[in-house]
């Protein structure tokens, strides 16, 4: 990985992980004005992280990160009980799904 890449991933990770485990005090530190929901922050959180490990190659395995991804969403439908949460885990495994399959056909044809 190329040095500059650190930058990246470091800030995708830390900001990534308190998001999720401490928004409000994130968004302090980050000396916000505002106040935003804590479900928002916390998915945005999700999301940056795994963004974080894909720039870092840190989990090269795709069914880890929809894993990850899946897991945490399905932890904040369980704190807030929210159905979007829901919807968007399925959305997450359905695209994950349709990837492999095209991933099997792709490597299907090269043997």
């Amino acid at each position: 990985m190329r040095l500059g890449m650190f930058y990246l991933a470091g800030y995708l990770l830390s900001v990534g992980f308190l998001l999720m485990f401490i928004p409000q005090m994130t968004m302090n530190l980050l000396l916000t004005n505002h106040t935003y929901d804590d479900l928002g922050l916390r998915m945005g959180g999700v999301f940056l992280f795994a963004i974080g490990m894909i720039v870092i190659e840190n989990v090269s395995d795709d069914v880890v990160r929809a894993r990850l991804i899946t897991i945490s969403l399905l932890v904040l439908y369980g704190i807030y009980r929210d159905p979007a949460l829901l919807v968007i885990s399925a959305v997450v495994i359905i695209g994950y799904i349709l990837t492999f399959i095209g991933w099997r056909k792709d490597t299907a044809k090269w043997h």
